[in-house]
């Protein structure tokens, strides 16, 4: 973590904090020490790039075909005239077909018109025209809808940016009051669904009901906890606000997301269609998808997902750890910290973010598979239904595990299995199994989030209206425009906080594993915690 690579108990810092026998068992646990630099968990990383080369070459191999298939579609429809009712008629569509080869002739027909276009169909030019009285000369009274749609996200993009960066203080200066403001929140929003659920259906009624009772409970059992709760948000935000470079670590993931949706979609999609025999022009597929081809490119897809979101969580680690330690490397809007914590996460620490991206990706694609399956209708639908919701309560058990083990990825260096052990003993030694499953400070981000998405969304509402923007009609104008604001918001507010969310799991761990360097570091924070801590938990520390 540091530059030294030196372990952080050092000359200038003779403090220690060996184990300790645990307040409730005579477990220990050994203290995290900065590992040597190395990679770890090197035959994941290099099956994850091996995985690349081969979605690479399905694309190469398969994609050339189906676009040139696609090509003659579009040719036939605008030569023909009537192949595109043919084509998208549900009733040519083999019976044998099942929900993939289905929905994949669907997309392939649908892309084929897009990309190469079609004759008989028109697209409008959604401006808004006032026709003069000789019925010959138009004035333009708004701008061309791509223009348009620019201008709105670039606009929600700066006022979200603007509006998620000033959050960042207020939740520093009001913590607290956010928390119970977030509590108070869920319990009046499941009050309100309660009111407007009884004049729609008597069970939507008891299902708010039950809704207002389990928020209502649940803000009563962790309301001793707040103080802790918010003294940990307040750490974890001032963290991350000192360096407030690694913003662009996360904005970058989203550009990463992007590209690499693109990618697989253009590997995928011929890939399925090719294997499968699939025919656009017959509107049918010689074959069902093979079950063995789609499970390895759901994997594909959802793994590469997890490896660049966790290298996010990992570097973000690795910079909270430096400023928990070494502040004095960690404490400027570009730091020294943050080029070293993201260039680790891409090198000696990538090959345990792909193992542990990895296992995740497994079961998520699983959970996508029986889900289609169920919702295809083939039968079965109660026990597809059980088995979607296993494995889906797998996956939050896998996710929760490795969001702890990931983090000590980052701290310290470890390998991912060695790093998921020793932040299992931590916890157990120090008695916080059941400390560590408070939420407190994500319903804080997710609260923030969704205020400010409908604050740029609110925003784009006035400036299209106000600037005679129109996408298709009036209301259409309106609906897009909040629905842009809003996603743009919500999407970079919440790319942002993500970066607080695994702050506050860092700032746990190094306070369950180091509280003396952060006593030293960081007095006033830490007199801040420790007071919060002493009302929430005072027989556990």
């Amino acid at each position: 973590m540091n530059a030294s690579n030196q372990p952080y108990r050092n000359s200038t810092m003779e403090i220690s904090d060996p184990s300790q026998p645990s307040p409730n068992g005579d477990e220990t646990w050994t203290k995290g020490e900065q590992q040597p630099r190395k990679f770890n968990d090197v035959a994941f990383g290099l099956l994850f790039y091996l995985h690349l080369i081969g979605m690479a070459a399905c694309a190469g191999m398969y994609a050339p075909k189906m676009f040139n298939e696609m090509a003659n579609i579009a040719a036939s429809i605008n030569n023909g005239g009537g192949g595109e009712r043919d084509l998208l008629d549900s009733s040519n569509m083999s019976g044998s077909n099942g929900f993939v080869t289905s929905t994949l002739m669907s997309w392939v027909v649908g892309a084929s018109q897009q990309i190469f276009g079609s004759s008989s169909t028109e697209l409008p030019s959604n401006r808004l025209l006032q026709d003069e009285e000789d019925g010959a000369n138009y004035v333009e009274s708004g701008l061309n809808d791509f223009d348009d749609l620019l201008l709105l996200l670039s606009i929600s993009a700066l006022v979200a940016c603007i509006i998620s960066s000033l959050a960042l203080t207020v939740m520093i200066r009001h913590a607290r009051g956010m928390i119970v403001f977030a509590l108070v929140f869920n319990i009046l929003a499941s009050l309100v669904f309660t009111i407007g659920a009884f004049f729609v259906s008597p069970f939507a009624a008891i299902m708010g009901i039950l809704m207002v009772a389990f928020n209502a409970y649940f803000a009563y059992v962790v309301w001793e906890r707040i103080p802790f709760a918010a003294c940990n948000l307040k750490t974890a935000t001032s963290a991350v606000k000192a360096n407030l470079g690694l913003s662009f670590v996360a904005y970058s993931s989203l550009i990463s997301m992007f590209c690499w949706t693109a990618f697989w979609l253009v590997s995928a999609v011929p890939t399925l269609y090719i294997t499968s025999g699939c025919d656009a022009q017959a509107g049918a597929c010689d074959k069902e998808a093979n079950g063995l081809v789609v499970f390895a490119l759901l994997v594909s897809y959802y793994w590469t997902y997890q490896v660049i979101q966790n290298t996010v969580h990992v570097t973000v680690a690795g910079v909270v750890g430096t400023w928990w330690f070494v502040p004095t490397e960690a404490s400027s809007f570009c730091s020294r910290a943050i080029g070293d914590s993201y260039v680790r996460s891409l090198t000696y620490s990538f090959g345990s973010i792909c193992l542990g991206s990895l296992i995740v990706a497994a079961v998520e694609s699983l959970v996508t598979m029986v889900r289609n399956l169920r919702e295809s209708g083939d039968g079965g639908s109660v026990f597809l239904c059980i088995a979607e919701c296993l494995l889906a309560l797998l996956r939050d058990i896998i996710e929760y595990f490795n969001k702890w083990a990931f983090t000590y990825v980052g701290v310290y260096g470890y390998s991912f299995i060695e790093a998921g052990k020793n932040v299992t003993n931590l916890f157990k030694s120090r008695g916080w199994t059941t400390i560590i499953t408070d939420s407190l400070a994500q319903n804080v981000l997710t609260l923030v989030s969704v205020g400010v998405g409908l604050i740029t969304a609110i925003t784009c509402l006035i400036f299209s209206y106000t600037h005679g923007m129109v996408f298709g009609n009036e209301l259409g104008a309106s609906a897009a425009a909040f629905f842009i604001g809003f996603t743009t918001g919500l999407v970079l507010t919440n790319t942002l906080l993500s970066l607080v969310s695994a702050a506050v799991n860092t700032v746990i761990v190094c306070y369950a594993d180091a509280p003396s360097e952060f006593r030293v570091n960081h007095p006033k924070l830490s007199d801040d915690m420790h007071e919060g801590w002493a009302k929430a938990w005072p027989d556990q520390f």
